[in-house]
């Protein structure tokens, strides 16, 4: 179970959850979507928002943006983020 997080917590995990659709066959995207889910985590651990950050480091442990080549775990890290951006949701009542 993950924390209840701040509202502007909730859209940024949501924007990053979006990128990753994006990142599917997109290099680019894919190393934004890896460094914008970094940052989150960073500002999450900040906040001692522990579970939350245990969490996204797991994604982060399944995330490997590589060039010229699909990424081979891309629809693990796609449903570990719809379930967490999920969860978020339900914990802060959305």
């Amino acid at each position: 179970m993950v924390e209840k997080l701040p509202p502007e917590f909730i859209k940024e995990l949501e924007r990053v959850s979006r990128l990753h659709e994006q990142a599917v066959c997109d290099h680019e995207k894919c190393r934004e979507f890896s460094e914008g889910l970094s940052s989150f985590l960073v500002k999450v651990e900040d906040m001692k928002f522990y579970r939350t950050a245990d969490r996204l480091m797991s994604i982060l442990l399944n995330c490997s943006p590589k060039e010229a080549s699909h990424c081979e775990k891309a629809t693990l890290v796609g449903e570990m983020m719809k379930e967490i951006t999920k969860e978020v949701q339900k914990a802060s009542g959305k």
